[in-house]
Parts: C-alpha cells; sequence; structure tokens
C-alpha cells in the first residue's frame, strides 16, 4: 500500500528522491535492480523482502554505486538492511516510487506485505 491505495509489485519497490539524494528505501524481491546487485540475498520464493534503507553523503552514493555492480556495497554503516515478510514507513515529504522500473508516483507512507505464491513465473 502506498498512501493507503494498493499497488503491486514483483521484484523491487525504490523509494528515492532525486540523485538518491537523502533518506530513500529499497525493497526487494530479487536479487538484482537493472544491472545492479542490489539485494545479494533475495529470493523470490523465500517469502521476504530484503529491504535497504539509507541515507548516503554524496561521495559515499557514488562509491556504493560501483560497488553495487557486484553486490559488495553490503554491509556499508550507511545502509540499513532488513528481510521480514512486512515492512512499512514514512517519509517527511512525498518521494519518487517506482514498482518494478515503472515509476508509480510520488508517495509518503509504504506499507509493504509480501503475497507468497500470489502468481505463477515461468521464466
Amino acid at each position: 500500500r502506498l498512501d493507503g491505495g494498493d499497488h503491486w509489485f514483483a521484484a523491487h519497490l525504490v523509494a528515492r528522491q532525486a540523485r538518491w539524494q537523502g533518506r530513500f528505501v529499497v525493497a526487494m524481491n530479487a536479487e538484482w535492480l537493472a544491472q545492479w546487485k542490489a539485494a545479494p540475498r533475495a529470493h523470490p520464493g523465500d517469502g521476504l523482502l530484503d529491504v535497504l534503507e539509507g541515507s548516503l553523503p554524496w561521495r559515499a552514493r557514488l562509491q556504493a554505486r560501483r560497488r553495487a555492480r557486484t553486490g559488495d556495497h553490503l554491509p556499508h554503516p550507511g545502509i540499513r538492511t532488513t528481510r521480514s515478510a512486512s515492512f512499512a514507513t514514512t517519509f517527511e515529504r512525498p518521494v519518487s516510487v517506482w514498482l518494478d522500473g515503472q515509476r508509480a508516483g510520488r508517495f509518503c507512507t509504504l506499507e509493504l506485505t509480501v503475497e507468497g505464491d500470489a502468481l505463477p513465473v515461468v521464466v
């Protein structure tokens, strides 16, 4: 749920400001976010979200971005990681939210819950 409205994603949710400035939240149900191995332990069949939450200064953002290609950005003192079937948080101001790479809009409240075996996936 985003600001109380139902939204769905299969692989990842990204909530952030432009250029990853300020606080960000990335919820992953898969290991890869584009070319980044953002959540090395994430697996779509485990019933858990891997959530990365943080706020990095400019130089740390650049370093994390380079290291994210191989998953070496974790652990990081500026990024908190959790694994859970649900996650909720609120931003002071609306942030842009992307669901599986598609912009969903700007929201303040994120309430995420894993719906296990919600759909069959064939690769």
